[in-house]
């Protein structure tokens, strides 16, 4: 399917490269195409900050999209068993793509971290904008995918700032 990697889950994961981390200031962007409907609303997106992701310990901030609704939500995850903490809820937004009658949405999310602020943005527009103390910036970066999704995940950019 060409470059990137072709996912289909039951539950959700997270994918990573433990040398593809980001720290300072930086740019990480991917396309990510949902490919068929979902039997409900879930999401896909990159995770940044990423540190002990292969262990319980495991903690990062992700930023996901919903193609099925257009709305996007922004989280932390600080252990595996404990329940995640949205810092932004589930959000409608003219940025993202919704997906058509097959199910299909092509959507290019980024995190740009650049002078202790992060900003997050849909197909080019920022959605929204924060302090990064309160968010995971130095770590692994890579993708979070939920429940019962097909998705390709293009390649992972990251641009040191």
């Amino acid at each position: 399917m060409g470059d990137g990697l072709h996912v289909t889950v039951g539950p959700a994961a997270i994918y990573w490269r433990d040398a593809d981390t980001a720290s300072g200031n930086y740019h990480i962007v991917a396309k990510i195409t949902q490919t068929q409907n979902p039997a409900h609303p879930e999401s896909y997106g990159l995770i940044l900050g990423g540190k002990s992701l292969a262990d319980s310990a495991q903690s990062y901030t992700y930023f996901l999209v919903r193609a099925v609704d257009g709305m996007y939500s922004i989280r932390r995850r600080a252990g595996y068993a404990a329940r995640p903490t949205a810092v932004v809820e589930w959000t409608a937004s003219a940025a993202v793509v919704k997906s058509d009658s097959t199910g299909k949405a092509t959507n290019e999310l980024s995190v740009q971290v650049r002078g202790g602020r992060v900003s997050f943005m849909v197909n080019g527009k920022e959605v929204y904008a924060a302090d990064a103390t309160g968010l995971d910036t130095r770590g692994v970066v890579g993708y979070r995918v939920n429940h019962n999704l097909d998705v390709h995940l293009g390649p992972l950019g990251i641009h040191k700032l």
